[in-house]
């Protein structure tokens, strides 16, 4: 079967229109895996061969190829949604496969059916090469009863059996409910949902009930976390600047990290705002895992005293447990020096003793590299919350090559690090710009979006003008395009000519779209809506 899929991939990539490859590269110590993945877009399909190396060499091919203008056939390495409408906190859950699937649409109906196996694999920076684990079946249809309600089924067979219904309603403008009931891995599961946007107020609740052993699917997914029983975060907005929050939450996890707690509870108080120039914010937590109960609370303020240099000041304060009992100062420092040079100073005071840690930013063109002081509060660790690291970023781009490496920190505690490479090149005319055959060097500025329903799920096949160029989203919702500089370039969304079929209208979308380096390009977004179909 992979044979196939490699022989499949090499007749796309050898197709004589235009097209674009993308080689990225990375690993994760996080799931200590590596590898690289070669993506190349044409009219019409897209495909993708990875390479890497998780408890051993691994190679995976995928491919997509839309059908008759309506459908698309996806063959190889695949991600499945299993979003639900309830995951209001998050955009729900993916799962790691291998196999083949056909999405189709009908009127107001969408379908994706899927037959193959789930996989673990290597996330970094995507999926680049996989492993079978059990086989598997999924099926998710969605259907629209009309503008503001509609309906939505997952079922997944593996060695246990999923069958999860979601149902949506958005009465007026801003305000969503939803509810989603069934079973995950043969275990019971029921959830209620409210997301709720107003200018000076956001709600966003939920209450779930979860079975025992109750997961999505049983199949292998990073980093599962769900959220059972009340849940609810309340921001409010009196005044520009200024905001004050309250929320309670109950986290369970399936023990992706090991030596910690499956459960813990966060109810937090949280206020910010700006006094005479000096930003100030601070918060009171209460949580507990494991039947172990923390107190917390947090105070910081920033001022900048001249053009140059800005101080920061954080009060770390643990109440409970008294063994943890104790309050740590940290003073942060920020000089700029120039506009593409920074220094950074840390100063911390903790149980009698003094650190002192230097960081800083530096950057030339497209390249920067960044220390800078983190803070984050974890439920999970009940003797100290707070988590506090110098987190690393940097980017490099040599003759159009990006590098980029990078440290993020786990609910556990643990500072964890990955690192990709990545760059384009060009056959044909593809993308605005675009250089001749054999060319390996591209222009330097990128306009990119993301085209998304109002669900926030990628629509594929969209038709969208840059500058006067038609180009369509991939399977993600993305598109983009070379420019030669940084002008604005006017943009409309073509719904008239969506691949997908049926009937579109544009919610939200920008007018125009601004080039930017490889590095500093942040996609726009539009939003769009299928019209459902009467009769």
């Amino acid at each position: 079967m992979r044979a196939r899929f490699l022989l499949l991939f090499l007749a796309l990539a050898s197709r004589a229109e235009s097209q674009v490859f993308q080689l990225q590269g990375g690993g994760s110590s996080l799931f200590a895996g590596y590898g690289g993945l070669l993506n190349v877009w044409g009219n019409g399909y897209e495909a993708s061969l990875g390479v890497g190396y998780l408890d051993g060499l691994k190679v995976g091919v995928s491919a997509r190829r839309l059908l008759a203008q309506r459908d698309t056939l996806r063959l190889g390495n695949d991600l499945l949604p299993l979003a639900l409408e309830t995951d209001v906190f998050s955009g729900g859950s993916v799962v790691f496969v291998q196999g083949a699937s056909l999405q189709r649409r009908r009127g107001r109906t969408q379908s994706w059916i899927f037959a193959g196996a789930s996989a673990t694999a290597i996330a970094a920076p995507t999926f680049g090469a996989q492993r079978p684990v059990h086989a598997m079946g999924y099926a998710r249809v969605r259907h629209d009863v009309s503008r503001q309600f509609y309906l939505t089924g997952h079922a997944v067979t593996t060695d246990r059996q999923s069958l999860l219904g979601s149902a949506s309603w958005t009465p007026v403008a801003g305000v969503r409910t939803s509810a989603t009931a069934g079973i995950g891995s043969n275990a019971p599961y029921g959830a209620l949902g409210l997301d709720l946007h107003r200018p000076t107020f956001e709600v966003k609740a939920s209450l779930a009930g979860l079975g025992r052993h109750f997961r999505r699917t049983s199949a292998p997914m990073p980093l599962q976390t769900e959220l059972e029983r009340e849940n609810a975060v309340v921001l409010w907005k009196p005044r520009e600047g200024w905001s004050f929050g309250v929320g309670r939450q109950h986290f369970r996890q399936d023990s992706a990290f090991v030596g910690i707690p499956q459960r813990a509870t966060l109810t937090q108080l949280t206020a910010s705002g700006v006094v005479r120039g000096t930003t100030m914010s601070g918060g009171h937590m209460w949580s507990a895992a494991g039947g172990r109960p923390s107190v917390s609370s947090y105070l910081t303020t920033r001022q900048t005293v001249g053009s140059r240099l800005q101080g920061e000041l954080y009060l770390l304060r643990v109440w409970e447990p008294r063994p943890s009992r104790g309050t740590t100062p940290v003073l942060i420092l920020r000089e700029t020096i120039t506009p593409e040079l920074s220094l950074l100073q840390t100063i911390t005071r903790d149980r009698g003793r003094t650190a002192v840690n230097f960081g800083g930013m530096a950057s030339r063109g497209l390249s920067a590299i960044s220390v800078d002081y983190q803070v984050a509060h974890s439920p999970y660790l009940t003797a100290n919350p707070f988590i506090q690291t110098m987190g690393i970023n940097a980017r490099l781009h040599v003759r159009g090559v990006s590098f980029s490496i990078g440290s993020f920190v786990t609910p556990d505690g643990r500072v964890h690090y990955s690192a990709q490479g990545n760059t384009f090149l060009y056959r044909g005319n593809a993308g605005a710009g675009a250089p001749d055959v054999g060319a390996t060097r591209v222009k330097g500025y990128l306009a990119s979006g993301r085209v998304v329903d109002e669900a926030g799920a990628p629509v594929d096949g969209a038709a969208i003008d840059v500058g006067g160029e038609i180009v369509y989203t991939d399977s993600r919702g993305r598109f983009f395009v070379r420019r030669p500089s940084r002008d604005a370039v006017l943009v409309r969304v073509v719904v008239d000519d969506f691949l997908s079929g049926g009937t579109w209208e544009v919610v939200d979308a920008p007018a125009e779209l601004r080039p930017a380096p490889d590095d500093r390009a942040v996609p726009a977004v539009f939003v769009v809506r299928r019209v459902p179909q009467r009769g």
